[in-house]
């Protein structure tokens, strides 16, 4: 067959591809030399799809079949480290480019991804989970990986004015508390993807209370078990993009903190002026700017 950049063509072809599709090309972005020794069968586990998806997904991205793929994967992941430089650092910044270049390059993938998450925020939805972390017993959060990061920066603010609020940082101690949870405590699930299984596994969990899931995908299996869903842009598939991905989640928590905090005027302020009371014993104070000695 011919050789093709086949990374390089799922990029292109993604963002007109739908749910089920995107999730393979995810995946394969992702993962190319694993993928590139799975079965169909295998791959169509590991995505959360069928063999019949992923034979489309081959017809979709230009290739004969499934045989076709593996072939693709394999030549590319053989070939020298440019792929792999392309997969995890981007097709847009070369080795030998200046850092006015890479800061231009990140500086652009940022902004896009907190200017499209923008654009297809719901705001009604930012509403409703906003008002059901303030009529909540407890919230319990739960992502893995970089997604826990996330999760935890919304820990820490709904802590701070006055929310039982925690972050569990493993998938055990997670579906112990939400065992526990009833219909008063709410259960937030953080996922990029939507795909990770250890997320689905506590959102699965959680019956019989309020579920939020947070990911790049309305289709994943995670929103599926969601009963409100936030989710940010479709940004990119690349470990490149990762930042710039969580960057879009961190817009998205900041305006729901912010909507939480708008719902409790009177409560936040209390716990900000106390919580600052507690803290400002520990600022160093500014020094004072000495004067310039006489001329």
């Amino acid at each position: 067959m011919d050789d093709i950049d086949i990374l390089h063509r799922l990029r292109e072809l993604r963002p007109a591809m739908g749910g089920a599709l995107v999730r393979i090309a995810d995946f394969l972005l992702a993962e190319p030399a694993e993928a590139a020794r799975l079965t169909i069968t295998d791959l169509a586990d590991r995505t959360g799809t069928s063999p019949g998806t992923v034979t489309r997904f081959c017809h979709t991205a230009g290739l004969s079949g499934f045989a076709a793929l593996k072939v693709a994967l394999a030549e590319q992941v053989g070939r020298s480290g440019a792929s792999r430089w392309r997969t995890d650092i981007g097709r847009e910044i070369e080795p030998a480019d200046d850092l006015d270049q890479v800061l231009k390059v990140i500086v652009a993938a940022n902004t896009q991804a907190l200017l499209s998450t923008a654009d297809q925020l719901d705001l009604a939805a930012i509403d409703q989970v906003a008002r059901a972390i303030t009529e909540a017993r407890g919230i319990h959060l739960f992502g893995v990986g970089t997604s826990a990061i996330t999760g935890d920066e919304l820990r820490i603010r709904l802590q701070r004015i006055g929310f039982a609020c925690w972050l569990w940082p493993e998938v055990h101690g997670a579906l112990t508390a939400v065992a526990l949870a009833d219909e008063r405590d709410l259960v937030i699930g953080i996922s990029h993807s939507g795909q990770i299984t250890e997320t689905i596994d506590v959102l699965r969990a959680a019956r019989g209370t309020q579920t939020v899931a947070i990911t790049n995908d309305r289709s994943s299996t995670l929103a599926a078990e969601a009963d409100l869903i936030l989710t940010t842009a479709q940004t990119g598939a690349a470990p490149a993009d990762a930042l710039a991905d969580r960057h879009a989640q961190f817009l998205v928590l900041d305006v729901l903190y912010t909507r939480v905090a708008q719902l409790n005027h009177t409560r936040t302020l209390t716990a900000l002026e106390t919580t600052a009371a507690a803290i400002d014993p520990h600022r160093t104070p500014k020094p004072k700017r000495r004067r310039p000695p006489p001329t």
